[in-house]
C-alpha cells in the first residue's frame, strides 16, 4: 500500500512537471510569434515591406489562422505593389476578423483603398458602404470621406479657363488674397469667401506676383514678385537650390495701388509666410549656393515709406540640404518647413502642373522631402513624420494643434493633416487631379486650396466645420 502512494505521487509529480514544460513550450512558441509579429511590424514602420513579406509568410505558413500576421502581410503585399496578393490576404484577415467588428472595419477600409488602386471602384466602395452600415463613429466616417472624395464639404471659388492659385486669408477670415493668370500673367486680387471679387490688388504685365499675405495694417499685402518668362501659370511645390530664382518682395497697399519694393528681384526669394504678429516674414532663397531659410522683420518699418536699407535678412539654416516651403507656429518662436535632410540630395524639387513626379535628370536619384521643425533661430530640429513620401507646403492652425501638407503618394498629391507633434495624420483632399497650396483660416474652420480637378487650377473652400454626413457619405457610396 505504501509502494502504491509513492508511484502515485510520483505520476502525480511527472504530469505535473510534464504540463508545466508543455505549458512552458506553448509561451516561448507564443512570444517568439509575438516577436516574429513585432519585428515584422518595426520593418514596415523602417520602409522595408519585403523583408517584413519574408517574415510574414512564415509566420502565416505556420498558422494559418493568426489573423493580425494576415493583416500585417496584406499591408506589406499593398506597399510593394503586389495587390492581388494584398487583396487576398486582407479578404482573409477581414473573414477571421469577423467577430472582432473594430479590427475588421480597419482591414476593409485597408481593401478598399487597395481595390481603388487597381481601378476596381465597384469593389472597394462594396467594401466601404459595409463599414458604413456597420458604424456611427465620426472618426470611421471621416476617413471613409476621405477615401471617397473630400473629408469635409468643399466649395469652388474661382471657375474659368485661367488658372488661379496662392490664397490666403485675411486677419479676419472673411476674406481671401490671391493670385491669377486671367490677364495672361499672374496678378493679385482679394475676394471674400464666397468667390466674390472685391478688389484688383497689383497691376503689371511683366512680372508674375504669387504668395501674397495681409500684413499688420490688412490694407498692405506683402508679396513674391518675378518676372514672367511664358503665358502659363507656374505652381511650384518647393523650389531647388539647383535652379536659379529670380523674385524679389513688394508691398502694395490694396486701395492706392502704390507699391513699394522690399527685396529686388536679383535677390532670388520666395514662399514668404508671415508671422502669427503679422510682421516678420520667412522666405526660402538660394542666394548662398543651396535652398535656405531666412527671416527679416517689417515691425519697425514705416509700410507707408518703407527704406530697404532698414530691412536686413537673417539666415536661419546652414546646411547643404535644400529647406524650403517655411511656416510659423502661433507662439511665433517656432517654424516648420520641408527638407530632404539626412537623406540623399536631389536635384529638382519642383512640381509644375504638368506632372505630379518630380523633375528628375540622368544619374540623379531622387530622395524623400518631409516636415521638420526647428526654433526661429534655426536650432533644435525635429524630423515630424518619417515616411516615404514627398510631403511639402506645411501650415500650422492658429491653435497651434494642427499641421496642414501637401503630400505624394500613389500617383497623385492631395492635402494631408496630422497632429503638432507628427501623429494622427489623415487624408482631408480626395479627388480628380493634384490639390496643394494649402492656406488655413485664422478662425480655425476653414481652408483654401488650390486643385485642378476642374483641368485648370482653381481655388477651393473646405469648411472644417462641415463634416460630410452620414447620409451624405452613403450616397457618395452609391454614385
Amino acid at each position: 500500500m505504501r509502494n502504491t502512494n509513492r508511484q502515485t505521487r510520483d505520476d502525480a509529480v511527472k504530469h505535473l512537471f510534464t504540463s508545466f514544460f508543455l505549458i512552458l513550450i506553448l509561451v516561448v512558441v507564443g512570444c517568439q510569434k509575438d516577436n516574429a509579429l513585432s519585428q515584422s511590424e518595426a520593418l514596415l514602420e523602417a520602409g522595408k515591406p519585403q523583408d517584413a513579406v519574408a517574415l510574414l509568410e512564415k509566420i502565416v505558413a505556420e498558422d494559418a489562422h493568426n489573423t493580425k500576421a494576415r493583416w500585417l502581410l496584406g499591408n506589406a503585399y499593398d506597399r510593394l505593389g503586389r495587390y492581388n496578393d494584398a487583396i487576398f490576404a486582407l479578404k482573409t484577415a477581414s473573414h477571421q476578423y469577423s467577430g472582432q467588428p473594430e479590427q475588421r472595419i480597419k482591414v476593409r477600409i485597408q481593401l478598399a483603398t487597395v481595390y481603388l488602386k487597381l481601378g476596381d471602384r465597384a469593389s472597394a466602395f462594396s467594401e466601404l458602404r459595409s463599414v458604413v452600415r456597420s458604424t456611427s463613429d465620426a472618426a470611421v466616417l471621416r476617413e471613409v470621406a476621405s477615401i471617397a472624395g473630400d473629408m469635409y464639404n468643399v466649395v469652388q471659388l474661382t471657375k474659368g479657363n485661367s488658372d488661379n492659385y496662392s490664397p490666403i486669408f485675411s486677419p479676419d477670415s472673411s476674406q481671401l488674397a490671391f493670385s491669377s493668370f486671367r490677364l495672361k500673367n499672374g496678378e493679385l486680387y482679394v475676394m471674400d469667401i464666397t468667390g466674390r471679387i472685391r478688389q484688383r490688388v497689383t497691376f503689371t504685365t511683366d512680372f508674375n506676383e504669387t504668395s501674397p499675405s495681409f500684413l499688420i495694417d490688412p490694407h498692405y499685402i506683402f508679396y513674391s514678385s518675378e518676372p514672367k518668362t511664358t503665358r502659363q501659370a507656374k505652381v511650384l511645390m518647393q523650389s531647388s537650390g539647383s535652379t536659379p530664382i529670380s523674385a524679389g518682395f513688394n508691398v502694395t497697399h490694396i486701395y492706392s495701388k502704390v507699391t513699394q519694393q522690399v527685396m529686388p528681384v536679383q535677390f532670388g526669394v520666395r514662399a514668404p509666410r508671415l508671422s502669427p504678429d503679422r510682421q516678420k516674414i520667412i522666405y526660402e532663397s538660394n542666394t548662398d549656393g543651396n535652398l535656405e531659410l531666412y527671416l527679416i522683420d517689417l515691425s519697425n518699418i514705416d509700410l507707408a515709406n518703407i527704406d530697404e536699407s532698414k530691412i536686413k535678412s537673417k539666415r536661419i539654416t546652414h546646411n547643404d540640404i535644400d529647406d524650403g516651403s517655411p511656416a510659423f507656429f502661433p507662439d511665433g518662436k517656432r517654424i516648420v518647413f520641408s527638407s530632404a535632410r539626412k537623406q540623399e540630395k536631389r536635384l529638382g524639387g519642383q512640381r509644375l502642373r504638368e506632372g505630379v513626379p518630380p523633375i528628375e535628370q540622368e544619374g540623379v536619384t531622387p530622395t524623400v522631402h518631409q516636415i521638420y521643425t526647428a526654433n526661429i533661430d534655426g536650432s533644435s530640429v525635429k524630423h515630424l513624420n518619417p515616411n516615404p513620401y514627398d510631403c511639402y507646403n506645411p501650415v500650422v492652425s492658429a491653435d497651434g494643434a494642427t499641421i496642414v501638407f501637401v503630400s505624394a503618394r500613389e500617383g497623385d498629391m492631395e492635402v494631408y493633416m496630422m497632429d503638432a507633434d507628427g501623429t494622427n495624420e489623415r487624408q482631408i483632399t480626395n479627388g480628380i487631379g493634384v490639390s496643394m497650396q494649402p492656406a488655413l483660416s485664422p478662425d480655425g474652420t476653414k481652408l483654401a486650396f488650390v486643385s485642378d480637378r476642374s483641368d485648370t487650377f482653381q481655388i477651393y473652400l473646405m469648411h472644417l466645420d462641415q463634416p460630410i454626413t452620414h447620409k451624405e457619405l452613403f450616397q457618395r457610396l452609391q454614385d
